[in-house]
């Protein structure tokens, strides 16, 4: 169902434009060439028709026509924060305003009423601590409640006010808050470390306070510290909202910045103002009884946008914990009745990918449109949305943090072209433009702003002249401004965004601003010059990954010490996403013939794209040499320049795995950019070639080449043992079966989040013979029933395996309960029937399945490993390593004798975990298993089968596997209890 009205809000407004232009507006484009046509009176009409309370005169409404420098209603004075905050009609003090969403603890929320209460509690506090008009605060915070209230209270004194998300590093703060000259920072410390703190404070040389959102003691930081919720307790509300004039400064945002220090833009209370009531009201229809929730943070400008919804009577709700999968967000908008979803095309395709059905997953009744934004949204998308979602208008809008706002967006009344954003934004004169500035339709161009626009920055902070601000948007295209996207427009509105056309990197749509990377190199003595840029992942359709070419210093080298101190200072000054994939020594970088860096050209470059202008570059040459190293350093990481010993043989597998071209012996794990899926590659590569089980607790308490070999000397000298107790308790055992590589390390979040006293235990179980063979699953069964047997002489049993585990687990299931002893609880976690038990027409469909896979990916081998794991993928890029893979070949040996196994009939009931990436496989084949058991209990786990070389998530991934413990533990509960599940779904329900 739908809570927007019979006539969308457009139609009324539409309405109110005809009577002030005196004539009709109803053809296409026609309300839009109003706005821009005849601006001053579409303003004034805007600002009448919005009822926002101003005082003052409104009769200028614009001082010029010049794109950079005109102002409007340079007379009227307003009030943000009274603005969103009054009482309005359908909306009024008891209506729902503010709902913060954790993932720790229950939600926090707020009435309308409650939130002008809180906000005027605020004001009196900051008052009292000094705060004045015209002050600047800096606020590092997750999106919260608390958030929004302190950044209201802020803007309703006059004062400016930037955010920064805590999860940020020291430099990338003060390489923005260092520009604004704070009086006050306000802090959530819940997810900011003390040294970071300290840094922070330390370079903000203009503060006078410090203001604490936790309630943690009270740091020693030179200057007074308080806790706004003290300050609060006792405060009067405010009646005192004074207005100030319309361009006051309200928010200081910053730019990614790729040429210099990220800009300081500051945007105006009255221009964020109106522009925010034109998009909510009019593009998205908002108003009382909607809920929006956008995905944000604080550090991005949809938060503000956010935030200025409640200026239409809207109920907004916020979330500051992590997207747990591709199910996190559709499960926020069912549970509080969101009817505008706010997500980008990344968290779309996360959700296509994993086969996810939000619609059948969760109730989605109220929900009437869906906006992305952040990177290009393409055609496939719109059409998951309407098969997955429902019948929905997906809106495609785009702007930017420049102009707090967006330039293309949807409109109620005009229906979605799959690809294209649907309208451009009212009052603004937005068009595509050659090289010459001469506006073209139905091809690619710069997109520019002809006309002034409110939103329009009033400034930039430290520009005293101006001069930054005309270069950023007036120096390409004189007056006009020069927005540095690519864009194309059709006659009839609607758009393409193609991009940025500027050197702002997105990395599967996080935008990252090389300026912020650049000033931490700073600190390599050894780099000259450096430029970031963006290359398609060949092996992930639509993603990205980052390259950082380096101009080194004379007598500088690229070697792997060199390498990983890039990559450790980048992630330990700025953050794990500012890590580039790939480091290539370049001699040079393109410049133009005014001296200006030319990272488009560098990015075609590396992307074996044709040069666009390179008759504009002073040296073009260097682009051929910039495509022949990056193709070089992408072919395969050199190994380690000497073995020495164990330590070598585990720095050579380290280099493999990372990509690196040499380690040190004591290099971190994570300062390298490990992530846990690699982790797993790495031991499992120890054990195959080192014949050392390395467990991963142990890994993780030294995670260095040099801690890694000690580790694999003391597994290979240690007597082996039956059973490895994973975790300790009392009564019967959970037995875990290994996986293909016969090892436990994939199951340890598992352990560490399965709910029961009892002990859990794992199975140690040679997969080879003395020759090196592989075993079949029935001898691999029989050892481990031995060392059941041995552990627990008598049922009932637990059993839970994994894909190949899954299977062993079975047979010892069999020959327990044909030896006549009771099996408790038998679980498999998405474990295949082998094609020895599929009928003659299931293979043929599995055949075919995999015949397809091959003719698209072109390479039988990786093929063959994604059609058995269930993952559907494109090779790897062909500079890929041609040498055998030792873990993908030792998959592949037990993946033969697992397709061989015939499994017997098994007489109770299985709990089945499958994933939800393996629904497709699971409809061609897993009958079988229904055809051998007496119950088959289907349990649906987030995520895909496999983990290995696979950019999609497993479900025993950090991310799924909480998910997946929970299900578990409920069945181990039910089988203490000798009830069934009540989670599972019968086979037959389902395929």
């Amino acid at each position: 169902m739908t809570l927007a009205p019979a006539a969308p809000q457009l139609a009324l407004f539409r309405a109110r434009c005809e009577e002030v232009a005196g004539t009709a507006l109803d053809a296409p484009g026609a309300l839009h060439a109003f706005s821009v046509e005849r601006p001053a009176e579409f303003w004034r009409t805007l600002l009448d028709w919005s009822g926002v309370p101003w005082s003052g005169s409104a009769d200028v409404v614009l001082t010029g026509t010049d794109v950079e420098t005109a102002r409007f209603f340079p007379d009227l004075r307003l009030n943000y924060a009274e603005a969103l905050l009054r009482p309005l009609e359908g909306a009024g003090d008891d209506a729902p305003a503010l709902t913060a969403v954790h993932a720790d603890r229950p939600a926090d929320s707020w009435t309308r009423g409650e939130l002008r209460d809180a906000v005027a509690r605020t004001v009196t506090a900051l008052r009292r601590l000094g705060l004045a008009e015209g002050d600047r605060v800096v606020l590092i915070a997750g999106n919260t409640g608390e958030t929004a209230v302190a950044a209201l209270a802020v803007a309703a004194i006059g004062a400016a006010v930037s955010t920064a998300a805590p999860d940020m590093g020291a430099a990338s703060l003060l390489g923005r808050f260092g520009q604004v000259d704070p009086a006050v920072l306000v802090l959530d410390r819940r997810a900011v470390g003390d040294d970071v703190v300290a840094e922070v404070v330390a370079g903000l040389p203009t503060l006078r306070r410090v203001l604490l959102l936790d309630d943690g003691p009270l740091p020693d930081l030179g200057l007074p510290v308080d806790r706004l919720a003290d300050a609060t307790a006792d405060a009067e509300p405010t009646r005192d909202w004074p207005r100030h004039a319309f361009d006051t400064p309200l928010f200081v945002m910053f730019s990614s910045g790729t040429t210099g220090p990220p800009k300081a833009m500051v945007h105006g209370a009255g221009g964020t103002l109106l522009e925010h009531v034109k998009e909510h009201r009019l593009h998205v229809d908002l108003g009382p009884g909607d809920t929006l929730y956008f995905h944000t943070t604080t550090a991005w400008m949809m938060w503000n946008w956010q935030l200025s919804a409640l200026v239409t009577g809207a109920h907004v709700v916020v979330y500051d914990g992590p997207v747990a999968g591709p199910e996190t967000l559709w499960e926020l908008a069912a549970d509080h009745g969101v009817t505008v979803f706010g997500t980008s095309p990344a968290y779309l395709q996360l959700g296509q990918d994993a086969g996810l059905r939000p619609a059948e997953a969760a109730d989605l009744s109220r929900l009437r449109a869906v906006l992305s934004t952040g990177a290009v949204l393409h055609d496939w998308q719109f059409d998951w949305v309407a098969e997955a979602v429902g019948p929905v208008p997906l809106q495609s809008i785009s702007g930017g943090t420049d102009i707090i706002g967006c330039f293309v967006l949807g409109a109620p009344d005009r229906p979605v072209r799959r690809g294209r954003s649907q309208t451009r934004s009212l009052g603004l004169d937005v068009a595509a433009v050659d090289e010459d500035g001469r506006e073209v339709v139905g091809q690619v161009g710069e997109l520019v702003c002809r006309r002034p626009f409110p939103s329009r920055p009033v400034g930039f902070l430290r520009d005293p002249d101006g001069r930054r601000f005309h270069d950023a948007y007036f120096a390409d295209h004189p007056g006009m401004w020069t927005h540095g996207d690519l864009v194309e427009f059709d006659a009839d509105g609607s758009s393409r965004l193609h991009g940025r056309s500027d050197g702002v990197l997105n990395i599967d749509g996080l935008r990252i601003g090389p300026s912020e990377i650049y000033t931490v190199l700073r600190q390599v003595p050894e780099i000259a010059d450096a430029m970031a840029v963006e290359q398609r992942d060949g092996s992930r359709p639509g993603g990205s990954r980052m390259v950082l070419l380096v101009v080194l210093r004379e007598g500088a080298r690229l070697d792997g010490g060199l390498d990983r101190t890039i990559r450790r200072t980048l992630r330990r000054e700025a953050s794990a996403a500012h890590v580039p994939s790939l480091v290539v020594a370049v001699g040079d970088l393109p410049l133009t013939h005014n001296g200006k860096r030319s990272e488009r050209a560098a990015r075609d470059a590396v992307n074996g794209d044709p040069i666009a202008n390179a008759v504009a570059l002073r040296n073009p040459g260097c682009l051929e040499e910039i495509g022949r190293a990056v193709a070089a350093a992408s072919a395969a990481p050199a190994a380690p320049e000497e073995d020495d010993g164990l330590v070598g043989r585990v720095s050579r597998i380290w280099c493999e795995v990372l990509g690196l071209r040499s380690a040190d012996p004591d290099d971190d794990w994570s300062d390298l950019g490990g992530t846990s899926r690699q982790v797993l590659s790495l031991l499992r590569r120890v054990r195959l070639e080192l014949d050392a089980d390395v467990p991963v607790q142990r890994f993780a308490e030294d995670p260095t080449p040099a801690g890694l070999a000690r580790a694999a000397e003391a597994a290979t000298s240690a007597a082996p043992a039956g059973v490895a107790v994973l975790r300790a308790g009392e009564g019967r055992p959970v037995f875990l079966v290994p996986d293909a590589w016969g090892q436990l390390n994939l199951y340890a979040g598992l352990v560490d989040r399965l709910a029961t006293a009892r002990p859990v235990v794992g199975l140690r179980l040679p997969l080879l013979d003395a020759e090196g063979r592989h075993r079949t699953v029935e001898d691999v069964a029989a050892d481990a029933l031995a060392q059941v047997r041995e552990t627990q002489p008598e049922g009932p049993y637990t059993l839970l395996g994994y894909s190949f585990g899954g299977l062993v687990a079975y047979e010892v299931a069999t020959r327990l309960r044909a030896a006549g002893a009771a099996v408790g609880c038998l679980g498999l976690l998405d474990a295949r029937p082998p094609q020895a038990a599929l009928r003659r027409w299931e293979v043929e469909r599995v055949r075919w399945a995999g015949r397809w896979a091959t003719l698209r990916s072109g390479d039988p081998l990786r093929s063959a490993l994604r059609r058995l794991t269930g993952r559907r993928r494109p090779p790897a890029p062909a500079t890929a390593p041609a040498a055998p893979d030792p873990e993908l070949r030792f998959f592949l040996g037990t993946q033969e004798v697992s397709e061989a196994y015939r499994p017997g009939r098994f007489d109770g009931p299985v709990d089945y975990f499958l994933a939800e990436g393996s629904r497709a496989a699971a409809s061609r084949t897993l009958g079988a298993w229904r055809r051998r058991v007496r119950e088959l209990r289907v349990v649906d786990v987030p995520g895909w089968h496999g983990d290995l070389d696979d950019e999609r998530i497993g479900m025993l991934s950090d991310r799924h596997v909480g998910t997946l413990a929970g299900h578990v533990s409920a069945a181990l509960d039910q089988e203490a209890s000798g009830v069934g599940p009540v989670q599972g779904t019968a086979l037959s329900q389902l395929y």
